[in-house]
């Protein structure tokens, strides 16, 4: 279901629970969500395993930097590593988050660090990401998770459409997305959402995402 990018503060904290264990299977969850395998859950517990090398390609340092980054054995992208490297590492991301020839874990972390690069515009090229049905299902929920994490309670209005999405893999990720975030709209959504689910893994998802919110 397309809708168009919203404004979205650079940083909200969310007092929710910890980010950490669903950014660090995106790559996981993506290959998971990609194969259309119904054992959503079990990719919440998986580490995010380190990029492929990418073809060579015509950038200086700040390139290099970044795949060393993204090559590293950090399952989680710091918001640190990110903030030395300057405004421009945004659209080196980007670049290699939509290269449908870099390969899918690389993409996925590329998408995973956009969460905490100093850039105001992440969140709107995130959203971008997310709306763009020509993506694979695992650029799309690695966007979700990215999303979730770096605006929080104000991402709830662009990812409760997703709930409704054709594809049924990003239904699933924006289901524990958004459990994680939590508040009273996302437990509507989602309660209002379980009886019209057809998708037996959709459904489980959009319990679990129930049962992360507070009651």
């Amino acid at each position: 279901m397309p809708f168009s990018p919203q404004p979205i503060p650079a940083r909200t904290t969310s007092h929710r629970r910890p980010w950490s264990a669903s950014l660090a299977s995106t790559c996981a969850l993506a290959t998971l969500l990609l194969t259309g395998s119904s054992h959503l859950g079990a990719a919440s517990a998986a580490l995010m395993p380190p990029s492929a090398p990418s073809a060579p390609q015509p950038h200086g340092t700040l390139h290099e930097e970044i795949l060393r980054l993204l090559d590293s054995s950090e399952a989680l992208p710091r918001e640190a590593d990110w903030a030395r490297l300057g405004p421009d590492v945004l659209s080196e991301l980007l670049g290699l988050a939509s290269n449908p020839k870099a390969p899918e874990p690389q993409r996925s972390r590329a998408i995973a660090a956009m969460a905490v690069v100093a850039h105001p515009e992440a969140a709107l090229r995130l959203q971008e990401l997310l709306r763009s049905t020509a993506q694979p299902s695992s650029v799309r929920a690695a966007a979700t998770l990215a999303l979730g994490r770096r605006a929080g309670l104000e991402a709830v209005p662009v990812l409760t459409p997703l709930l409704a999405d054709p594809n049924e893999q990003v239904r699933a990720t924006a289901a524990r997305t958004l459990g994680r975030v939590g508040g009273a709209e996302v437990r509507k959504a989602l309660e209002e959402r379980l009886p019209v689910e057809e998708s037996l893994a959709v459904r489980e998802a959009i319990q679990q995402g129930l049962s992360y919110v507070e009651p």
